[in-house]
């Protein structure tokens, strides 16, 4: 049995897995259910006020999005907690706590920070939190809260200063991808003192239009999660694991054992899921900690502190690739089945009709290879 515990701020958990803030944890009895099939950490939906705008639609909020048929995503309509703040600090939070897994809670920034602090301070409180997870982030909220805190590295390092004043836990804030750099506002959070940032909340998007009746499948703009957002997410990452010295914990499009590992390659210390959970059930989360640990074992990873950050060093900029040495594609006659493909997703013109790659005009571009049903091209 390999070892999988982690050590995040310092709080040690059984495993890198951890239980997003969302609708698998929007009580305690639905957190107790995640942290029974093994899960590291669990955070239940944002804690915040119980105000008009913190209620979620009852009337459709969730769309799928799919391509032939197959999810790649999925939008949603959802604010924070739609439990009483009262209901968290006398009922819930202590029937999570009887899983046994790590009380990761999150927490809402209010408009003020000293509100912030004041919440910080009723949490903690209870005893029952191991750790908290500011939320600067969500996509979707009031004019003053949510991601037009978590947008400017200003508000941000103002609401994790008065937050991380008043915590005697450790504190992590939860950062908006919806920006074109996260790298300052990262900067900002551990400047202002927190000891781990969560990358990242769902992207700001739209459902679509159902084209048969001419209205959209939801009417407002939501947060979308799920597979397709992962490689914005894993730019995120990588980009603040390798300026920002500051313990990650990554969230974003987490299906399989595969992704938390990429994740962790790319820097991360924990890894966190939401969607995937949703689509398969809680009991998706044992089969990903049983392949964890049989990819573990195979590899003869002793922990993963083996792997953390080892893709880093390999990440450049697209001027720097430019300058290696060029390739081009080449097709391996006995695997080729003559499909036609890697001739039609050439823009170059460089595959003949005998399936053969004219190398003066191969760009090295390694579409066809990518496309290739049978693996029969490689570049070279």
């Amino acid at each position: 049995m390999a070892d999988l515990s982690v050590k995040y701020c310092g709080v040690t958990y059984q495993n890198p897995l951890i239980l997003a803030s969302a609708t698998p944890g929007w009580d305690g009895n639905a957190m107790l259910l995640a942290a029974k099939q093994g899960i590291g950490g669990v955070i239940p939906k944002t804690i915040g006020p119980e105000q008009e705008w913190a209620k979620h639609p009852r009337n459709g909020r969730f769309y799928i999005y799919k391509k032939k048929n197959i999810p790649i995503g999925q939008v949603n309509l959802e604010l924070f907690t739609t439990k009483t703040r009262g209901d968290w600090l006398d009922h819930d939070l202590e029937i999570a706590k009887q899983g046994r897994a790590v009380m990761h809670i999150s927490l809402l920034a209010m408009p003020e920070p000293e509100q912030t602090a004041a919440l910080v301070e009723e949490i903690q409180s209870t005893g029952l939190a191991d750790i908290l997870e500011l939320n600067v982030s969500c996509p979707m909220p009031a004019k003053t809260v949510g991601m037009h805190i978590g947008k400017s590295a200003e508000k941000t390092f103002a609401q994790v200063k008065a937050a991380k004043e008043t915590a005697k836990i450790p504190l992590t804030v939860k950062l908006t991808p919806n920006v074109a750099s996260m790298i300052e506002i990262a900067q900002a959070a551990k400047e202002a003192g927190a000891d781990g940032i969560t990358i990242s909340n769902s992207i700001r998007a739209f459902a679509g239009v159902d084209i048969e009746i001419g209205k959209p499948y939801l009417c407002a703009y939501g947060g979308y999660t799920g597979p397709a957002i992962k490689p914005i997410i894993m730019r995120h990452v990588s980009e603040v694991a390798k300026q920002v010295d500051i313990p990650i914990s990554a969230v974003g499009g987490v299906s399989s054992y595969r992704d938390v590992i990429e994740y962790i390659m790319l820097g991360a210390v924990t890894v966190q899921l939401c969607t995937s959970v949703m689509w398969q059930g809680y009991a998706l989360i044992s089969k990903i900690l049983s392949d964890l640990n049989g990819w573990m074992e195979e590899k003869g990873y002793t922990s993963f502190e083996d792997i953390r950050g080892m893709a880093l060093g390999n990440i450049t900029s697209v001027e720097e690739l430019a300058r290696l040495p060029a390739k081009h594609a080449v097709i391996d006659a006995a695997s080729c089945i003559q499909c036609g493909i890697c001739r039609r997703v050439c823009f170059y013109r460089a595959i003949t009709d005998l399936y053969r790659v004219r190398y003066d005009q191969c760009d090295g571009c390694g579409a066809c290879e990518q496309w290739c049903p049978k693996k029969a091209v490689t570049l070279c």
